[in-house]
C-alpha cells in the first residue's frame, strides 16, 4: 500500500487517519492489520449469520469484535453499526437485530470490497 492507496481509502469513507494512529503510523502495520480483517471475514461472516437472532452471548462476540477491528481500521459506519447491534444482542433484543442484519452485513461487505481494492 502506497499513500495513493491511503488517498483511495479516504475518498470511500475510510478514516485512514483514526487507522493509521492505532497502526502507530506505520504503512506496513496497517496494511496488516487490514489483510488479517480480510482474512478473518468470510469465517467470521458466517458465524454472524448463524448466531444473529439465536445465541445472544456468541453474538455478543462476533459483534463486539467487529466494532473493534472496524474502528481500528477507520471503518466508523460499520463500528458503529455493530455497536448498536452488540447493545441490542446484550439487551436481548433479537427483533432489532433480526431487523438491522441486512444493513449491518451490507456495510461489511462494502468495507471489505473497499479494502480490497487498495491491495496489492
Amino acid at each position: 500500500m502506497d499513500n495513493k492507496s491511503l488517498e483511495s481509502l479516504k475518498k470511500q469513507g475510510i478514516d485512514v487517519e483514526a487507522g493509521m494512529r492505532y497502526a502507530d503510523q506505520s504503512l506496513d502495520f496497517y496494511q496488516e492489520l487490514i489483510v488479517i480483517f480480510l482474512e478473518e471475514y468470510e469465517q467470521k461472516y458466517k458465524a454472524m449469520e448463524e448466531e444473529a437472532g439465536k445465541a445472544q452471548r456468541e453474538y455478543t462476540v462476533l459483534v463486539h469484535g467487529l466494532k473493534n477491528s472496524a474502528g481500528y481500521l477507520g471503518a466508523g459506519h460499520l463500528s458503529a453499526l455493530a455497536y448498536e447491534h452488540e447493545k441490542a444482542s446484550k439487551e436481548g433484543n433479537l427483533s432489532y437485530i433480526k431487523d438491522n442484519l441486512a444493513e449491518l452485513l451490507g456495510e461489511w461487505e462494502k468495507i471489505v470490497h473497499i479494502f480490497r481494492s487498495v491491495l496489492p
